[in-house]
């Protein structure tokens, strides 16, 4: 979503005028933009992967772990040279208690700049695909 968030800014004009009333990149200047392709939950991303593998829910090993304690954990690995550490770290601060990874709840531009939610089922199949095939660290 990003990429396309970025695409849209840019072709914005730079100013609106009498024929283009419209956004334009003059109203993003220097302001925060939050977009995003869809909220959801520890649980929704679990419950995509289940629908998208077609296995059973008892062929997963889920373990609970306070997003802090995650956070803490990927803190640790990074500092002892673990890479995969910063991606546990930059993912789980999104769900911390205190809303940070709910960017809906500050106002999203994807209205604006025309980014639709995406389906969340056909990005987790992506992301399962990706991985099969990317080699991500190491």
């Amino acid at each position: 979503e990003l990429g396309r968030a970025i695409t849209a800014l840019l072709s914005l004009p730079i100013k609106a005028s009498g024929s283009n009333p419209g956004p334009s990149q003059t109203d993003f200047a220097n302001k925060v933009i939050y977009v995003n392709s869809f909220t959801i939950s520890k649980k929704d991303m679990l419950a995509s992967a289940v629908r998208v593998t077609g296995t059973p829910l008892s062929d997963w090993k889920v373990t609970k772990e306070s997003a802090k304690e995650r956070y803490d954990t990927g803190i640790t690995e990074m500092k002892q040279g673990n890479r995969v550490g910063f991606a546990k770290m930059v993912y789980t601060r999104a769900f911390y208690d205190d809303g940070v990874g709910n960017v809906e709840s500050k106002g999203l531009a994807n209205k604006t700049l025309g980014l639709e939610i995406e389906d969340l089922d056909e990005t987790t199949a992506r992301a399962f695909e990706r991985a099969k095939t990317v080699q991500v660290f190491g």
